[in-house]
């Protein structure tokens, strides 16, 4: 567990040690690791995991967390192989769906030369036929182009930045094609509210409604404080 510190998260962490202690607690006390072949994993896997009624997704992490103890045991010499390995679930592979493919070129010209206003009306149209362009010039999710704001926009640098991800490399300035800026010049100019496209968090408080509606606020609870009759944060 030292030795991944650092790498992993403290949450998996936690999860490979409450993997390991559960596997444990169905040994004899004071088992030694080398007496554990596949027969006790696979009984582990069969008798324990599965019969538990949790999901296959966190049965495949136990077991994923087991298997990575035993690569460390292996590779110190406490034991010669690690009999985890292939004990996952056999029906994935069923499941999968068929690989995506890629547009054509003609698909894409006729995609491109569409007028989605035509469909969806003018305010959302016009909107999807700028997603679509500055998305297929900067390679970004549509997902993280719809939380832009105005304040994100780098004019000087003709970029704008991604400031909330999963990663370090997630949050990162993108340049902005000389074909796509024009677009993104426009939506600046025009946006009524701070944001590039839509304002992503549409959902109002208590607390906004009440202001729009000019009435008193001080009965309401302070903002994120826990609202026990409701059962969540305010």
């Amino acid at each position: 567990m030292k030795e991944i510190e650092g790498f992993q998260t403290k949450q998996s962490r936690m999860q490979h040690a409450l993997a390991v202690r559960e596997f444990a607690q169905t040994q004899p006390p004071n088992c030694p690791v080398r007496r554990v072949d596949r027969r006790a994993a696979g009984e582990f896997v069969s008798g324990v995991l599965l019969r538990s009624g949790t999901s296959q997704a966190t049965v495949n992490r136990k077991i994923a967390s087991l298997s990575s103890m035993w690569q460390w045991l292996t590779k110190r010499g406490y034991v010669s192989d690690n009999p985890w390995q292939g004990q996952g679930s056999f029906a994935t592979g069923a499941k999968r769906e068929p690989a995506k493919r890629a547009y054509t070129a003609d698909e894409l010209t006729v995609l491109l030369a569409a007028d989605p206003a035509a469909i969806m009306g003018q305010r959302y149209g016009t909107v999807l036929f700028d997603l679509m362009r500055i998305g297929l010039l900067t390679g970004c999710r549509i997902s993280k182009l719809c939380q832009l704001r105005v304040s994100d926009v780098i004019v000087g640098e003709r970029a704008f930045r991604i400031s909330n991800g999963k990663t370090e490399n997630a949050r990162r300035i993108v340049p902005v094609h000389a074909l796509a800026w024009p677009i993104m010049q426009r939506r600046l100019t025009s946006s009524p509210d701070g944001w590039g496209f839509f304002r992503t968090d549409t959902r109002r408080t208590r607390r906004e409604a009440k202001l729009d509606r000019g009435e008193a606020i001080c009965d309401l609870p302070p903002e994120g404080a826990w609202t026990e009759q409701a059962g969540r944060f305010s």
